[in-house]
């Protein structure tokens, strides 16, 4: 299998705090990879949706300063809907729309992040970790699987950066890479 993109340590990343309304930045320092995590949901008779399966098993350290960027690659054959973190759904429309169905958005296919080579991507961090439900489309009783790959990185958090590394961030003289860690903007 092919690794998805991660990151080198002395990397910085740049996300949005929902709390402070406005971007932060993470350098990271230290890295480990890849972390593979394949998993089969419960089997699913044809044009069933699965319950949503939460993922805490992969809930960063909340004393550790780590952060996982994981990439979540899906079989063929079925809808995967992503919460991210566990109680958000991501991916859907502000408003609901009532001539689009459901399963058109909102949703992760096969086409957009296969098994063999993930591209959808969501960071994680303590106690921000994600949910799935999937939904057979096969047209038979299938099983639907899924596979997390990650790199675990032990970080320098906003507040441990200097100044002046704070305003190159800021002002672009210092490259930054955009990360999600899930929330409701």
């Amino acid at each position: 299998m092919p690794m998805p993109w991660f990151p080198d340590p002395g990397s910085y990343v740049k996300y949005y705090d929902v709390v402070a309304k406005g971007y932060k930045y993470l350098r990271l320092m230290w890295s480990r990879k890849p972390y593979i995590y394949p998993y089969r949901l419960p089997r699913l008779d044809a044009t069933i949706k699965g319950n949503t399966v939460v993922f805490d098993e992969i809930n960063p350290s909340s004393d550790k300063k780590h952060r996982y960027l994981v990439y979540l690659g899906v079989k063929p054959g079925f809808l995967f809907y992503l919460w991210h973190p566990y109680d958000i759904k991501s991916l859907k429309w502000d408003e609901k729309i009532e001539d689009v169905e459901e399963d058109l958005v909102a949703r992760i296919s096969y086409e957009e992040s296969p098994y063999e080579f993930p591209t959808k991507h969501i960071a994680l961090e303590h106690d921000r970790y994600p949910a799935l439900q999937a939904k057979n489309i096969s047209g038979e009783t299938k099983t639907p699987e899924i596979i997390w790959v990650g790199a675990l990185y032990v970080v320098k958090e906003h507040s441990d950066l200097t100044p002046d590394e704070i305003s190159r961030l800021e002002n672009g003289t210092l490259r930054s890479y955009p990360w999600d860690f899930g929330f409701e903007l």
